[in-house]
């Protein structure tokens, strides 16, 4: 069965929605950008996106949307910022309570001279295996629930793609139009404001006729709408199982047999083993270095991640036949399938790094994704 009209379209609001929310942020649906829209290839000659340069690029937009969306949802802690007398006679007692614990097991433990190399390769190894053990799939439903999760937030994207709402004007006007549906829906969005608009300037017998016609004009919009995705419901359903079936095979095998690389550059790179920290012996990084390591690690994991999906995503496609439309394929190299798969991975890294003593996350952190 092709995967059913999201909630978020069927919906009884006017009029279709131009403008994205990121729980209480409002931002304005963004335009293409050059650099956000990686040219495409053609999947019969093997590529999505046509060269290594242009998945990078992709990888790179990918972040900055990452970036955004955490931007939003994260304001971070101003160490200036004037705080109440009291609380913060409070949290400085917990902190001298804290440090006396930590002084009296540093005095119960012999001193072993470790190197920051040292340090370096046990930080390294231990991150290993940490996301080693997080991505066995003989360790239960971690991996099954995120891509569950992932199907989810692609089906949105898919309608949203469909419906235009990350589409400038010239996009929407270079689609090819293949149902009246499509048209008319296409047609009304691209004049929505302006018709409102003559609407509010026509003059009326009675005040209430002009809030019944944007009524009934909102309820033929709906329609509209949802006739559209209706029809494109049944590609999505083609699409989507073949998508999660790759994301699936790279996290359970190539991301996990590059795991050694991929720590190795994210410490690296994140210079969080200069930091020294630990518990009770083991490496551990803390809320000062998270933002450097998340930095790292996102950009190394979107990396991975574009330029390992898409030469099977092509053969999968290939293999099976499936027939997609242009702005389908376009869908899947747009950076926003992308930034939502770290997003939803990198996410649940961080809280299993975190369950295990490895990452201290920040409060400010914790605290949105609790509110997410």
């Amino acid at each position: 069965m092709p995967p059913p009209v999201p909630a978020d379209a069927r919906r009884d609001s006017a009029p279709i929605p131009l403008v994205r929310r990121t729980n209480s942020v409002t931002t304005t649906a963004p335009g293409p950008m050059p650099s956000d829209r990686p040219a495409t290839g053609d999947p019969a000659s093997g590529s999505l996106i046509g060269n290594t340069q242009q998945r990078l690029d992709l990888a790179s937009a990918a972040l900055r949307l990452r970036d955004e969306q955490v931007s939003a949802r994260v304001v971070y802690f101003n160490p200036e910022q004037q705080t109440n007398a009291e609380l913060d006679a409070i949290t400085q007692q917990v902190i001298d309570d804290l440090r006396a614990i930590q002084d009296v097991r540093q005095s119960q433990r012999p001193e072993l001279p470790v190197s920051s190399a040292d340090y370096e390769i046990d930080l390294i190894a231990v991150l290993r295996r940490s996301l080693e053990q997080v991505l066995d799939a003989r360790r239960g439903s971690f991996l099954r629930l995120k891509l569950e999760l992932l199907s989810r937030r692609f089906t949105t994207l898919f309608f949203e793609f469909a419906l235009g709402h990350h589409a400038g004007p010239s996009e929407l006007a270079a689609r090819l139009v293949t149902t009246p549906e499509q048209a008319l829906y296409t047609a009304v969005l691209r004049n929505q404001q302006r018709v409102r608009d003559d609407l509010r300037a026509l003059r009326y017998e009675r005040e209430e006729l002009h809030d019944i016609a944007l009524e009934r004009l909102s309820r033929w919009e709906r329609e509209l709408q949802s006739a559209y995705l209706s029809q494109r419901a049944p590609e999505l359903g083609r699409l989507l199982p073949i998508v999660i079936e790759v994301f699936t095979e790279f996290f359970q095998e190539g991301f996990r047999a590059n795991l050694g690389e991929f720590c190795w550059a994210v410490v690296r790179e994140s210079a969080v083993a200069r930091s020294g920290d630990s518990i009770q012996g083991m490496p551990r990084i803390g809320p000062r270095f998270f933002l450097r390591f998340r930095e790292a690690f996102e950009k190394h994991f979107l990396e991975d991640l574009v330029l390992n999906v898409q030469d099977p995503l092509v053969a999968r496609l290939n293999a099976s036949e499936v027939r997609l439309r242009p702005e389908t394929l376009a869908f899947v190299a747009d950076p926003r399938v992308f930034s939502t798969a770290c997003a939803v991975m990198c996410d649940a890294f961080y809280d299993h790094l975190h369950s295990e003593g490895l990452l201290d996350l920040p409060q400010q952190w914790r605290q949105a994704a609790r509110e997410a």
